[in-house]
Parts: C-alpha cells; sequence; structure tokens
C-alpha cells in the first residue's frame, strides 16, 4: 500500500475527531448533570453538586478536551510519522543512505566551481534534475515513497543556486559592497546585515513556500507553536553563556578560542558592545536559516527511511560539507571535525526533542557569536 499526504492527513483528522465526544454523549452529559442541580440541596451538598462545584466541574472538562484536541493536532502527524516508518534492510538503508549523502553534497559544489556561468549552469541542471524526478516519483506507484526526499534535495539545491548568484549580484550592483579577505559578505557592517538577511530570505521562503505547495502542513518542517519552556530556558541560558564566553574572550590572551577564531585585532568589551545589535541580528538569522534548510527541510523525511540516530548523522554530514573551505579559521578541518559535526548533531537532537524549529535556532545562534564577530571585526 502507498501512503500519500492525503491518507496521511485523512489519518490525523481521523485521529482528532475520535479523541472528540460526540453531539449524543455530549448532550446526555449535560442532561444528567443538569437533572442532578434540580434535586433538593442537601442531597446535592452531601453528592459535592452545588452550583459552584458543578461550574467548575464543567470548565475542568473542558479545559482537558481543549487540551487532548489541541495536542492530538500537534503530535498527530509525529505519531504517524513514527508509525508508518519504511521497514528496510540494513544494505538498503546503506545504500540510500550513500545516495542521499551525494544528493545532498552536489547542489553544495557547485560554488567551487570558479567560472560563474558554469557555476550557475551546473547548479541549474542539479536542481532540474532533482526536480524532474520528484515530480516523476510522485506520479510512478514504484518511486512514490521518494518524491518528497526528492522534492526537499530540489529545495536545498534551489536555494544554493539562489545563494550563489542573488547575494553577489545585490552586493556588487546594488549596494556596491564588496566583501574583503575576513568578510565573506561585505566590507561595512550595513551591508554586511543585509546581505545576510537576504541568504536567510532566500533559505526559509522556498522552504515554507515548497512544503506547503507539497500539500504537507508546516509541522513537517518543525514549524509549531507548542515548545516547552524548559527548552526556551534552555536555549536562552546557552545563548547568553556563549555571549558572555566571547565577551570574556579578550581577558584571556592567546587562547585556544583566540586562535581558533582569530579577529581583525583585539575586540574590547566596547567594541564588542558597538557590534552586538549587528551580531545578534546576524547570528539568529543564520540559525533559522540553516536550521530550516538543513534539519527542519530533511529530518522527517529522513525518518521514513532511517531511524532517528541514522538521520541525524546523515544530516549533520551534510551540514558538514556545507561548511567545507571555511575562512574563518585557520584550522578548518578540526574545526569541521570539532566543532561543526557536534553542532549538527545537538541542533538535530533538539530538534526532535523539543519538536520545533525555534530551541536549536537559539543555541545555532549563539555557537555562531565568535564566527560572526569574526566577520563584522574585518568590516567598517
Amino acid at each position: 500500500m502507498v501512503i500519500t499526504p492525503q491518507s496521511r492527513r485523512r489519518a490525523s483528522v481521523g485521529m482528532v475527531r475520535a479523541s472528540r465526544p460526540s453531539w449524543s454523549a455530549s448532550r446526555s452529559a449535560a442532561s444528567t448533570t443538569c437533572s442532578r442541580v434540580r434535586e433538593p440541596r442537601g442531597r446535592r451538598r452531601r453528592r459535592g453538586l452545588t452550583v459552584g462545584a458543578t461550574r467548575r466541574n464543567v470548565r475542568d472538562t473542558v479545559r482537558l478536551t481543549q487540551g487532548r484536541d489541541t495536542m492530538t493536532v500537534a503530535l498527530g502527524g509525529q505519531a504517524l510519522a513514527g508509525q508508518q516508518r519504511l521497514q528496510l534492510g540494513i544494505g538498503k538503508q546503506a545504500t540510500l543512505g550513500v545516495v542521499c549523502l551525494c544528493a545532498g553534497v552536489a547542489p553544495l559544489a557547485a560554488r567551487w566551481i570558479p567560472d560563474e556561468v558554469v557555476k550557475l549552469s551546473c547548479g541549474s541542471l542539479v536542481a532540474a534534475a532533482y526536480l524532474a524526478f520528484a515530480l516523476f516519483a510522485r506520479r510512478s506507484a514504484r518511486f512514490a515513497q521518494f518524491w518528497e526526499m526528492s522534492l526537499a534535495f530540489f529545495v536545498l539545491a534551489l536555494v544554493q543556486l539562489l545563494n550563489n548568484s542573488v547575494p553577489g549580484f545585490v552586493a556588487t550592483y546594488v549596494l556596491h559592497d564588496q566583501a574583503n579577505s575576513g568578510n565573506p559578505f561585505a566590507s561595512t557592517v550595513s551591508g554586511t546585515i543585509a546581505l545576510q538577511l537576504l541568504g536567510t530570505f532566500i533559505a526559509i521562503v522556498p522552504v515554507v513556500g515548497l512544503t506547503k505547495l507539497s500539500g504537507r502542513d508546516l509541522g513537517s518542517i518543525y514549524v509549531r507553536k507548542l515548545v516547552d519552556a524548559r527548552w526556551w530556558v534552555f536555549a536562552i541560558c546557552a545563548f547568553v553563556a556563549i555571549y558572555v564566553f566571547t565577551a570574556t574572550t579578550p581577558l584571556r590572551p592567546g587562547s585556544f578560542a583566540q586562535r581558533l577564531l582569530p579577529t581583525n585585532g583585539t575586540i574590547t568589551l566596547d567594541r564588542l558592545l558597538a557590534l552586538s545589535p549587528a551580531l545578534l541580528v546576524m547570528v539568529v538569522s543564520n540559525g533559522f536559516e540553516e536550521e530550516f534548510l538543513f534539519r527542519g527541510l530533511f529530518l522527517q523525511k529522513y525518518n521514513w527511511f532511517f531511524g532517528a540516530g541514522f538521520s541525524n548523522i546523515l544530516q549533520a554530514v551534510v551540514f558538514s560539507a556545507a561548511h567545507v573551505g571555511v575562512g574563518y579559521t585557520p584550522s578548518a578541518v578540526f574545526f569541521i571535525a570539532a566543532v561543526v559535526f557536534p553542532l549538527g548533531l545537538l541542533a538535530g537532537f533538539l530538534m526532535r526533542a523539543s519538536n520545533g524549529v525555534i530551541v536549536p535556532a537559539i543555541v545555532h545562534a549563539g555557537l555562531d557569536i565568535p564566527i560572526y564577530l569574526v566577520f563584522l571585526s574585518y568590516a567598517s
């Protein structure tokens, strides 16, 4: 049996409807309560059915029913995803994992082509190939199970194609602000902020828009409102702790952190405070951009074929590949292995545990603070 997005939605709606009491049952319960309220007052008091108690019981029942329905709607898709996992053998999982890894790295590799025309041509061909296979798989009974993941790879390729062309065009012909040796965005703070926000817009809009066009809800990319307050506290505390650590780095001259991410001159506390508004905007923007693109877009789709652990490793490897060749650290290989890959694993875990994109995006933003401080130290 082929499971389509329509059947998933029907199953989810069925779960919600099944959890709600019928009209006849609700009316019967209300009639029973009203008949008991009309009993003599002494008997009602002995049974605990005074007017105040009755109102409290009805109010608590309504709250319980509403809370149950809300949780069913919010978690129904996740429950279905866990129940409808495709069972593959180890060999098939390994083969499919290699295919997914290559499909994720291919759009990222185009940026290393020096010629702009060839770069954009290769990126366009990769995106077109992914889209063609996604449309074919959607109409094929044999490959229908692969169409959503193929569409996700098309979105990734499309975003990379836009990122390889649009920001450079805007920087050259609109902002007239070119990148320099230490800042890959621009040579000014305002230009750096503008191009970072543009990159985030380019990434998030296709992810959200094509998810809706494919018939899936935003919960499939972890856009959910229900986030446990404890995860909020954890994310904010982590963000503040990293900011404080970065602010006190000048107090530790020659430390490992300074050697790993060297800035353009010493970043004093006054200079850090002056750069903080731009710094906060950029790290939060980049945190949401990469969480949507590398984890929100893929985690649930990977989980259809792989377990949670392998899915998390797979997305972390692709995320690490996107950072190959970074120029803001002299120890790029060590930085990717010791910082980027663990960050990918941590963010994937947080996205699943908190059941949303916000918490990993905030933690990701905190870990980006030292990196973007390096960029801004080269801006005027």
